[in-house]
Protein backbone atom coordinates (compact mmCIF):
# COMPACT_ATOMS: atom_id res chain seq x y z
CA UNK A 1 0.00 0.00 0.00
CA UNK A 2 2.57 2.40 0.86
CA UNK A 3 4.95 1.87 -2.14
CA UNK A 4 1.84 2.06 -4.39
CA UNK A 5 0.69 5.11 -2.76
CA UNK A 6 4.23 6.58 -3.02
CA UNK A 7 4.58 5.83 -6.57
CA UNK A 8 1.57 7.29 -7.74
CA UNK A 9 2.35 10.82 -5.63
CA UNK A 10 5.76 10.46 -7.77
CA UNK A 11 3.82 9.96 -10.66
CA UNK A 12 1.91 12.78 -9.82
CA UNK A 13 4.72 15.02 -9.02
CA UNK A 14 6.74 13.77 -13.14
CA UNK A 15 2.93 14.93 -14.85
CA UNK A 16 3.30 18.56 -13.27
CA UNK A 17 6.80 18.55 -13.70
CA UNK A 18 6.03 17.81 -17.17
CA UNK A 19 3.44 20.83 -17.46
CA UNK A 20 6.12 23.36 -16.05
CA UNK A 21 8.64 22.17 -18.50
CA UNK A 22 5.52 22.61 -21.76
CA UNK A 23 5.05 26.10 -20.36
CA UNK A 24 8.88 26.93 -20.25
CA UNK A 25 9.19 25.66 -24.04
CA UNK A 26 5.84 27.94 -24.92
CA UNK A 27 7.54 30.56 -23.11
CA UNK A 28 10.57 30.08 -25.18
CA UNK A 29 8.65 29.49 -28.81
CA UNK A 30 6.84 33.09 -28.45
CA UNK A 31 10.15 34.54 -27.52
CA UNK A 32 11.69 33.40 -30.76
CA UNK A 33 8.29 34.29 -32.49
CA UNK A 34 9.53 37.90 -31.43
CA UNK A 35 12.98 37.23 -32.59
CA UNK A 36 12.55 36.45 -35.86
CA UNK A 37 9.25 38.66 -36.68
CA UNK A 38 11.36 41.79 -35.73
CA UNK A 39 14.36 42.60 -37.93
CA UNK A 40 17.44 44.76 -37.03
CA UNK A 41 17.48 47.91 -37.62
CA UNK A 42 19.61 51.16 -37.24
CA UNK A 43 19.49 52.21 -34.05
CA UNK A 44 18.07 55.35 -34.23
CA UNK A 45 14.83 54.11 -35.65
CA UNK A 46 11.95 54.44 -33.35
CA UNK A 47 9.75 52.11 -32.20
CA UNK A 48 9.96 48.39 -31.05
CA UNK A 49 13.26 47.53 -32.52
CA UNK A 50 16.20 44.82 -32.58
CA UNK A 51 19.29 46.48 -32.83
CA UNK A 52 23.09 45.09 -32.93
CA UNK A 53 25.77 47.74 -31.80
CA UNK A 54 28.93 48.52 -29.05
CA UNK A 55 28.64 50.20 -25.88
CA UNK A 56 29.68 53.64 -26.34
CA UNK A 57 30.47 56.84 -23.49
CA UNK A 58 27.06 58.26 -22.38
CA UNK A 59 26.82 62.43 -22.62
CA UNK A 60 29.29 63.12 -19.63
CA UNK A 61 32.21 60.83 -21.62
CA UNK A 62 34.40 58.34 -19.90
CA UNK A 63 33.31 57.44 -16.32
CA UNK A 64 35.75 56.32 -13.86
CA UNK A 65 34.29 53.00 -11.46
CA UNK A 66 34.38 54.24 -8.09
CA UNK A 67 35.13 50.81 -6.56
CA UNK A 68 37.17 49.70 -9.25
CA UNK A 69 39.14 52.26 -10.43
CA UNK A 70 38.02 50.88 -14.12
CA UNK A 71 37.20 53.15 -17.23
CA UNK A 72 33.34 52.40 -18.04
CA UNK A 73 30.35 53.77 -19.52
CA UNK A 74 28.18 53.50 -16.89
CA UNK A 75 28.08 52.45 -13.63
CA UNK A 76 25.56 52.35 -10.51
CA UNK A 77 27.68 51.83 -6.64
CA UNK A 78 25.39 50.12 -3.77
CA UNK A 79 25.97 50.12 -0.12
CA UNK A 80 24.06 48.35 2.37
CA UNK A 81 23.63 47.37 5.78
CA UNK A 82 22.47 44.06 7.21
CA UNK A 83 20.51 43.43 8.74
CA UNK A 84 18.17 46.37 8.95
CA UNK A 85 17.78 48.70 12.12
CA UNK A 86 14.52 50.14 11.40
CA UNK A 87 12.03 47.57 13.25
CA UNK A 88 8.69 49.58 11.50
CA UNK A 89 9.22 47.71 8.85
CA UNK A 90 8.05 44.19 10.05
CA UNK A 91 8.09 40.90 8.41
CA UNK A 92 7.95 42.22 4.50
CA UNK A 93 10.00 44.90 4.28
CA UNK A 94 13.63 44.80 3.56
CA UNK A 95 16.19 43.40 5.80
CA UNK A 96 18.63 45.85 4.65
CA UNK A 97 19.28 49.70 5.11
CA UNK A 98 20.82 51.76 2.05
CA UNK A 99 23.27 53.73 3.21
CA UNK A 100 24.76 55.30 -0.46
CA UNK A 101 23.09 55.25 -3.55
CA UNK A 102 25.28 56.61 -6.52
CA UNK A 103 24.93 56.41 -10.49
CA UNK A 104 26.80 58.00 -13.43
CA UNK A 105 25.70 61.32 -14.09
CA UNK A 106 24.83 60.25 -17.78
CA UNK A 107 23.59 57.10 -19.42
CA UNK A 108 25.81 54.77 -21.35
CA UNK A 109 24.77 54.87 -25.01
CA UNK A 110 24.44 52.27 -27.71
CA UNK A 111 25.74 52.96 -31.01
CA UNK A 112 26.12 51.94 -34.84
CA UNK A 113 27.41 52.87 -38.23
CA UNK A 114 23.81 55.37 -37.71
CA UNK A 115 24.40 57.15 -34.66
CA UNK A 116 23.82 56.64 -30.75
CA UNK A 117 20.86 56.22 -28.27
CA UNK A 118 20.59 56.47 -24.22
CA UNK A 119 20.29 53.02 -22.88
CA UNK A 120 17.85 52.95 -20.19
CA UNK A 121 19.56 51.48 -16.56
CA UNK A 122 16.93 48.88 -16.06
CA UNK A 123 18.31 46.77 -18.98
CA UNK A 124 21.84 47.45 -17.87
CA UNK A 125 21.31 46.62 -13.81
CA UNK A 126 19.31 43.74 -14.26
CA UNK A 127 17.47 43.43 -10.14
CA UNK A 128 16.15 47.15 -11.44
CA UNK A 129 14.57 45.87 -14.32
CA UNK A 130 10.41 46.07 -15.30
CA UNK A 131 10.97 43.05 -16.45
CA UNK A 132 14.20 40.99 -16.19
CA UNK A 133 15.46 39.76 -19.39
CA UNK A 134 16.07 36.56 -19.95
CA UNK A 135 17.85 34.85 -16.73
CA UNK A 136 20.07 32.48 -19.24
CA UNK A 137 21.30 35.53 -20.97
CA UNK A 138 24.60 36.88 -20.62
CA UNK A 139 25.17 40.29 -19.14
CA UNK A 140 26.24 43.24 -20.41
CA UNK A 141 27.16 44.39 -16.86
CA UNK A 142 30.25 43.74 -14.72
CA UNK A 143 29.54 43.31 -10.92
CA UNK A 144 31.83 43.75 -7.86
CA UNK A 145 30.90 42.84 -4.98
CA UNK A 146 32.66 43.75 -1.24
CA UNK A 147 31.42 42.27 1.84
CA UNK A 148 33.07 43.59 5.08
CA UNK A 149 32.53 42.75 8.74
CA UNK A 150 34.06 43.31 12.50
CA UNK A 151 35.14 39.83 12.35
CA UNK A 152 36.41 39.94 8.92
CA UNK A 153 37.54 43.23 7.59
CA UNK A 154 37.84 43.86 3.76
CA UNK A 155 39.70 46.83 2.21
CA UNK A 156 37.31 49.62 1.22
CA UNK A 157 37.27 52.37 -1.31
CA UNK A 158 36.98 55.76 -0.51
CA UNK A 159 33.63 56.19 -1.44
CA UNK A 160 32.60 54.35 1.64
CA UNK A 161 32.16 57.00 4.82
CA UNK A 162 34.44 56.23 7.57
CA UNK A 163 32.06 56.65 10.29
CA UNK A 164 29.23 54.03 8.79
CA UNK A 165 32.28 51.55 8.72
CA UNK A 166 32.74 53.15 12.82
CA UNK A 167 29.52 52.43 13.61
CA UNK A 168 28.80 48.75 12.02
CA UNK A 169 27.82 46.32 15.04
CA UNK A 170 29.08 43.37 15.87
CA UNK A 171 25.96 41.55 14.17
CA UNK A 172 25.79 43.38 11.25
CA UNK A 173 27.82 43.56 7.76
CA UNK A 174 28.25 45.78 5.02
CA UNK A 175 27.72 45.07 0.66
CA UNK A 176 29.11 47.35 -1.16
CA UNK A 177 27.90 46.66 -5.63
CA UNK A 178 28.65 48.09 -8.26
CA UNK A 179 27.52 47.45 -11.37
CA UNK A 180 29.27 48.76 -14.41
CA UNK A 181 29.06 48.41 -18.53
CA UNK A 182 32.79 48.66 -20.20
CA UNK A 183 32.63 50.65 -23.50
CA UNK A 184 32.84 48.98 -26.60
CA UNK A 185 31.07 46.15 -25.87
CA UNK A 186 29.40 44.29 -28.55
CA UNK A 187 25.75 43.76 -27.84
CA UNK A 188 22.20 43.04 -28.94
CA UNK A 189 18.92 44.93 -28.22
CA UNK A 190 15.56 43.94 -28.14
CA UNK A 191 13.49 46.99 -26.41
CA UNK A 192 11.73 50.22 -27.79
CA UNK A 193 13.74 53.30 -28.59
CA UNK A 194 11.99 56.41 -27.89
CA UNK A 195 13.13 60.24 -28.21
CA UNK A 196 14.49 59.42 -24.27
CA UNK A 197 16.71 56.45 -25.69
CA UNK A 198 16.58 52.59 -25.76
CA UNK A 199 13.74 51.72 -22.88
CA UNK A 200 12.14 48.07 -21.97
CA UNK A 201 9.52 46.99 -24.66
CA UNK A 202 5.73 47.65 -22.92
CA UNK A 203 4.96 44.04 -23.54
CA UNK A 204 6.91 40.90 -24.66
CA UNK A 205 10.50 40.32 -24.41
CA UNK A 206 13.06 42.80 -23.73
CA UNK A 207 17.00 41.75 -24.34
CA UNK A 208 20.33 43.80 -24.34
CA UNK A 209 23.06 40.84 -24.21
CA UNK A 210 26.60 40.39 -25.88
CA UNK A 211 25.54 37.77 -27.50
CA UNK A 212 24.58 38.31 -31.30
CA UNK A 213 21.08 37.99 -32.55
CA UNK A 214 21.91 34.59 -34.41
CA UNK A 215 23.25 33.00 -31.03
CA UNK A 216 20.08 34.74 -29.27
CA UNK A 217 17.98 32.45 -31.77
CA UNK A 218 19.84 29.27 -31.81
CA UNK A 219 19.88 29.55 -27.86
CA UNK A 220 15.91 29.48 -27.99
CA UNK A 221 15.40 27.12 -30.25
CA UNK A 222 17.76 24.80 -28.14
CA UNK A 223 16.07 25.59 -25.32
CA UNK A 224 12.58 24.91 -26.78
CA UNK A 225 13.64 21.77 -27.90
CA UNK A 226 15.36 20.14 -24.68
CA UNK A 227 11.85 21.72 -22.63
CA UNK A 228 9.99 19.64 -24.94
CA UNK A 229 12.24 16.65 -24.70
CA UNK A 230 11.46 16.63 -20.85
CA UNK A 231 7.96 17.64 -21.01
CA UNK A 232 7.60 14.51 -23.25
CA UNK A 233 9.61 12.18 -21.12
CA UNK A 234 8.23 13.62 -17.68
CA UNK A 235 4.55 13.27 -18.58
CA UNK A 236 5.15 9.59 -20.38
CA UNK A 237 6.68 8.19 -16.92
CA UNK A 238 4.62 10.17 -14.97
CA UNK A 239 1.84 8.95 -16.36
CA UNK A 240 2.95 5.15 -16.52
CA UNK A 241 3.54 5.66 -12.77
CA UNK A 242 0.43 6.94 -12.21
CA UNK A 243 -1.49 4.64 -13.70
CA UNK A 244 0.12 1.80 -12.70
CA UNK A 245 -0.38 2.06 -9.09
CA UNK A 246 -3.70 3.14 -9.59
CA UNK A 247 -4.17 -0.25 -10.94
CA UNK A 248 -2.18 -1.77 -7.99
CA UNK A 249 -4.11 0.38 -5.46
CA UNK A 250 -7.76 -0.48 -6.71
CA UNK A 251 -6.75 -4.93 -7.07
CA UNK A 252 -5.82 -4.28 -3.23
CA UNK A 253 -8.69 -2.40 -1.84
Amino acid sequence: MVVATTMFCLGGILVGGAGIFALLALGDLRALWTLRRIPVTPVTVRGRVAVEGVTEYGTAGPQLAPVTGEDCAWYRVTLLREPSRDSTTGDYGPDHDVLLEITSPSWAALGDASGRVPIDPRLLDHPRALRDPTPGEPLVSITTEIEHRGSQPARLPRIVPPDVVRDLRRSERLRLTEVRVPRGVKVFALGRVTATGLLPSRAGLTLLTPRSRAEVITSRRDAIGMGGRLAVWFGLIGLVLAAGSAVWLRTMG
